[in-house]
């Protein structure tokens, strides 16, 4: 049977809030009211004037600071932006769009150390490679991600999916995924970067040659 509203999964939110903030009522507020709407899991809000070890224990210099799921906030969102998060927080389509944001911001080591908290992250960003509509910011932004992990077991751990992307229509997607590949340093990434040696687009064809050559022999 269709799972019903009331029993669809309700992220936690955790909001960390301080004595003489002007903003952390606003938001307060707004979570409250999602929270009494039954939109949200378990909710939790923390004064640091109280608890200062908590802003310690999240690394957080100002508040107000909130997690919905897994997604990190700062400063002021209006009422409709929380609607969504906490509606989509645990959906892969709510953390692409949550990491395009982040990385069209120029957030990266904070999309970096997300990553590494959260190694599914990356797959997730797999879509925003093939979505030629993603910001251009925030593709860059991920390539300059992707180039933090240079052979790392995470990238590493995504050569199928990477190898996949090489038969992607768009040739920029392609050509993306062959750089990407040879940045794994994965020798599993070598039958699909062999293939793209063949491309039909001259770009592609060059940047999968210049791939095989850098991974190790």
């Amino acid at each position: 049977m269709p799972r019903s509203a009331t029993s669809a999964p309700r992220p936690d939110v955790l909001l960390l809030i301080a004595d003489g903030c002007a903003i952390c009522p606003i938001v307060h507020k707004l979570l409250d009211q999602l929270d009494g709407a039954g939109k949200i899991g378990h909710y939790e809000v923390i004064n640091i004037a109280q608890q200062p070890e908590k802003a310690a224990q999240y690394h957080v210099r100002s508040v107000p600071w909130f997690r919905i799921g897994e997604l990190e906030f700062q400063g002021l969102h209006s009422a409709a932006e929380l609607d969504y998060w906490v509606s989509h927080a645990l959906s892969d389509t709510g953390i692409a769009r949550y990491l395009t944001e982040e990385l069209e911001a120029g957030h990266l080591v904070a999309v970096e150390q997300l990553i590494r908290k959260h190694p599914h992250w990356l797959r997730i960003s797999l879509s925003i490679i093939a979505d030629m509509a993603a910001p251009i910011q925030a593709r860059i932004g991920l390539g300059a991600v992707f180039e933090g992990l240079q052979g790392d077991p995470l990238l590493q751990a995504l050569v199928p999916e990477l190898s996949e992307l090489t038969r992607h229509a768009d040739q920029r997607v392609r050509g993306d995924a062959c750089y990407y590949l040879g940045l794994s340093n994965a020798d599993a990434a070598r039958p699909a970067l062999t293939r793209c040696t063949g491309d039909p687009d001259p770009e592609v064809r060059e940047i999968a040659r210049e791939a095989l050559a850098s991974l190790p022999t």
